[in-house]
């Protein structure tokens, strides 16, 4: 492996026209085991998948109130299917962000929000957690500093949707927990 290393920062290593290397080690000899053929081609991407950038912050916000809205309109209610449900956010994101974020699908968008109910639920069970202790003297603001520690102890990463609990607490505890995250929702 050493001589590997040698030859590879030996300036007489070299690359043939026939693809193969023309290796020799540092003494001039040649050494056949660093002989082989040329890297395979790139594997080519699939045609129409471009990867979009990662959703920020106030993508975050439009997407937890587009779910917000769609979910509480008193027209259409509970009586929605999953698809029609998440058709009708994908619409509102897309058109209350259009020119200002990058169209996004309704499977990124799933994605995201299926991430974001993921962590916010874990949020909520840790702030569920400080309000049954009810440590005296505790603001808020307080409370969620500690519970945002506590989370990132336990968790083992912090957490970074801070602005999407914003949005989301005051509809967690006015209907409750379960019946807002729950497994059952959209």
């Amino acid at each position: 492996m050493d001589d590997y290393m040698v030859a590879l920062n030996d300036a007489s290593v070299s690359i043939s026209g026939e693809g193969l290397l023309d290796a020799t080690d540092a003494v001039g000899r040649a050494d056949s085991s660093m002989c082989a053929s040329a890297a395979p081609p790139p594997v080519p991407r699939k045609a129409g998948r471009n990867k979009q950038s990662n959703f920020l912050a106030y993508e975050d916000n439009l997407l937890c109130k587009s779910w917000l809205e769609i979910g509480n309109d008193a027209i259409t209610n509970t009586g929605q299917r999953k698809e029609a449900f998440w058709s009708r956010v994908v619409e509102r994101y897309n058109f209350v962000g259009q020119g200002k974020y990058p169209e996004r699908s309704r499977k990124s968008i799933m994605s995201r929000w299926e991430y974001i109910k993921a962590e916010v639920n874990k949020f909520f069970g840790h702030m569920a957690e400080m309000i049954r202790s009810n440590p005296s003297g505790m603001s808020d603001a307080d409370k969620s500093v500690a519970v945002a520690a506590d989370f990132a102890a336990i968790e083992k990463h912090n957490f970074t949707l801070m602005h999407c609990w914003r949005i989301l607490k005051g509809i967690i505890f006015s209907e409750g927990h379960d019946q807002v995250f729950g497994s059952d929702t959209c």
